[in-house]
Parts: structure tokens; C-alpha cells; sequence
């Protein structure tokens, strides 16, 4: 065999995204099977040591009048093939979520890691990939854990401090607010059309969009390795609830909002990745209806509307993209009605 062949061959055992059949945050349990196993579990209600806990993004104990630790652990299979994008992606994430809380503070990371056998050769770019990825929010790898297993998956336990009245919840969005979110979606049908392998439907994802299929992406991927750091940085003296972008889509995100604020939202205006609406079609992922998984999502922060200008200068001068893409309202559930579609290109 040649070298070539042989190069052909390895870079075939190593896609990591074909030992998985679920990839990336879809690889979540649902939200209704999250909420039956929560209530079985006798686990819905408040811990009297917590400023909160489940049901939140991440659960925060009060240590002092002036700091809280927040905690919060995520973890997920691969949403891409290159092992230390794999890694990049899977620390914004974890990190993510203590971010929507508002604690960007002292950010440590116990890394939760699991290869095949076969694809160990992959832990030191993901850890590398990890590393990187919290050095950009003055974060550290303060140890982990490591198994064997027939799906990779990587994540971690993250740590993060705050101010306990710097904090943020689900649950303070009112009547009136304006709904902001920080990254475009559309991160499923992006990267699900870079895992198609069979020749004629290539032709088929190929000519859905108009977008070369590469470009559309390494896009995802740089929203995806893009951390929430800054923008919640950016508003959260102002914000009065928020939440992730993750596996339940925007508009299951919308809904744990709704309903832990007892308002509704409506949703008017959808940010999507440039490209991703037609893939989206083709591969039935409901992003146009907000449905549709995201991975590193941004932050969807609800705000009074006397404060609007000054989160929105916030966001300008901290270089963060935003949209205003609908507001909280006196009715209850979740409402997307033919919304404006934005295609966003970095």
C-alpha cells in the first residue's frame, strides 16, 4: 500500500464524528424527557443552601456578602472532525453556561474526556484545543477525568465566581423586556452537511445553497469558539434574564425562559447563519422554527426597555454581535410567526 493510501486510510479511522450517530448538544435528552427525569427523581425543587440550582444553567452557592461560586458541568460528542477544534468547542460550551449566569470570574475546568481505543491518539489536541479555548477567557484546566468509550465526548466542570448581585437567572424577564441574542443559529445544519458522505446526495447538499459548503462551516465553527465571556460581560448590569443557545434550540430556550418568568416571548426576528436556512430544509432540522440544535450558542438575554441603549453601546464597544430578535410579553409560551430571517456572514 502507498502512502498515500495510507494517509487516505487514517484520515478515515480518525473522523471523530463517525462514532457518534448523534453529534454535538443533539446529543442531549429532550427537553420533556429532562423534565419527566428531574420529577421522578424527586429533583424540581429548591436547595436551601443555593442561590439556585436546577433547572438554572448552572447552580451558585453564596460563600461570602461579596462572592459566589457558580458551578455547572456539559459535556458532548463531536460536532466536528478535527480533534482540537473538537477541544476549542467543547470548552466554550461548558463554559457557556456559566457565563449565562454572569460569573466570568476565576474560571476553572475539570475536563470530562472519553476516546475509543482506537482514536486515543486524539486526547492531547482536544486537551490542547480545551486549553486554548480558556486561555481566551482567563481560564485554566485544573484537572479531570478520563475513560475509555465507544462515543468520544468532551466537556468539563466548570468554576466560576461573581458578585452574588451580579448574578443572573431564567427567571427575572418581564412584560415589556426587549430579547437579545448574541450569535447567529443555525450550527446543526452548518455542520451536519460537512458529515455527508455518499456521493450523490454530496451533489444534492452541494447545490441546496449557494454557499460553498466548507465556508458555511468553518463559520459555524468560529461562532462556536467564539466564548459568551464578553457579551455577558456587556450586559449583565442591565439584563434581567438569561439563558444559552444550546441543545434545545432557540426556541426551547425561549420556553425554559417563558415559563420559569411566567411571561411569553415572541419571537420576530431569527439571526441565521448565512447558507444554513436551505440546508436546514433539506435535512429537516426546523432551524427557521428555532427547533433546530445549536452547539456554543450565544447568550438570549432578555432587558428593560430603559436600558436598551445602554446594553446595546455595551455590546458595540465590546466588539460582541447582537440583534434584538423579539420581546417578553403578558401572555405565556413561546411565539414565532414568520419571522425576519437575517443571513449572517462573518
Amino acid at each position: 500500500m502507498g502512502a498515500d493510501a495510507e494517509t487516505d486510510s487514517d484520515a478515515e479511522t480518525t473522523r471523530l464524528t463517525e462514532y457518534t450517530e448523534l453529534h454535538g448538544c443533539s446529543c442531549k435528552v429532550g427537553q420533556g424527557d429532562l423534565d419527566s427525569l428531574l420529577a421522578d427523581a424527586g429533583l424540581t425543587g429548591e436547595s436551601d443552601p443555593l442561590l439556585f440550582g436546577i433547572g438554572e444553567d448552572a447552580a451558585a452557592r453564596k460563600l461570602t456578602d461579596d462572592i459566589a461560586l457558580v458551578s455547572t458541568v456539559d459535556f458532548f460528542t463531536p460536532i466536528v472532525d478535527d480533534p482540537y477544534d473538537f477541544g476549542r468547542v467543547a470548552a466554550c460550551n461548558a463554559a457557556s453556561d456559566a457565563f449565562a449566569t454572569g460569573a466570568v470570574e476565576n474560571v476553572d475546568c475539570l475536563v470530562v474526556l472519553g476516546l475509543p481505543r482506537e482514536l486515543t491518539d486524539n486526547a492531547a489536541p482536544i486537551l490542547a484545543g480545551m486549553a486554548d479555548a480558556l486561555d481566551t477567557m482567563d481560564g485554566v484546566i485544573a484537572g479531570g477525568h478520563t475513560i475509555m468509550s465507544p462515543w468520544p465526548f468532551a466537556g468539563g466542570a466548570i468554576s466560576a465566581t461573581a458578585r452574588p448581585e451580579a448574578l443572573l437567572t431564567s427567571q427575572g424577564a418581564s412584560p415589556g423586556d426587549q430579547l437579545y441574542l448574541t450569535k447567529p443559529i443555525g450550527t446543526q445544519p452548518a455542520m451536519g452537511a460537512t458529515r455527508v458522505t455518499d456521493e450523490q446526495f454530496v451533489e444534492t447538499v452541494t447545490d441546496a445553497t449557494d454557499r460553498p459548503l466548507d465556508t458555511i462551516a468553518s463559520e459555524a465553527i468560529e461562532w462556536m469558539t467564539t466564548p459568551n465571556r464578553d457579551a455577558v460581560s456587556a450586559c449583565r448590569e442591565h439584563a434581567t434574564a438569561a439563558t444559552d443557545i444550546t441543545g434545545f434550540g432557540l426556541a426551547g430556550q425561549s420556553r425554559v425562559v417563558a415559563a420559569r418568568s411566567n411571561v411569553g416571548i415572541e419571537l420576530t426576528h431569527l439571526p441565521v447563519i448565512a447558507g444554513t436556512p436551505d440546508l436546514s430544509t433539506l435535512f429537516g432540522y426546523g432551524l427557521t422554527d428555532g427547533e433546530s440544535a445549536e452547539t456554543s450558542g450565544g447568550l438570549f438575554v432578555s432587558v428593560p426597555p430603559t436600558a436598551t441603549d445602554a446594553v446595546e453601546s455595551a455590546f458595540d464597544d465590546a466588539g460582541v454581535f447582537y440583534r434584538a430578535v423579539g420581546h417578553a410579553t403578558a401572555g405565556r409560551g413561546v411565539t414565532i410567526d414568520d419571522p425576519t430571517l437575517e443571513e449572517v456572514r462573518r
